[in-house]
């Protein structure tokens, strides 16, 4: 079996692609957008979902590192910090 039929038969989509849809880490400071999903695998998806970056909330980017990581966001009234690697695995819609 191939990595491609593996990855459908364990029912991975990809990532979003709709008009709109982008990874979080494309966002500027300012801007606020809806979490569509959250991809990644095992303990590092488990963490951000934990963190309250669910499907259906909404995010603002507060500001950005100058090196482009670490990215601080703002969601629930909680400001989180994460790694640019983590604010690629977040889709979100503007």
């Amino acid at each position: 079996m191939n990595p491609k039929q593996s990855r459908a038969r364990a029912g991975w989509a990809g990532p979003p692609m709709g008009p709109g849809v982008r990874p979080l880490s494309e966002l500027a400071p300012g801007d606020m957008a809806t979490i569509v999903r959250v991809t990644g695998r095992g303990p590092a998806r488990r963490r951000l979902m934990d963190m309250g970056l669910m499907p259906g909330e909404t995010i603002e980017v507060v500001r950005v590192a100058p090196l482009g990581d670490p990215v601080q966001v703002k969601v629930q009234d909680c400001n989180l910090t994460i790694r640019r690697e983590e604010a690629v695995s977040i889709y979100v819609e503007a």
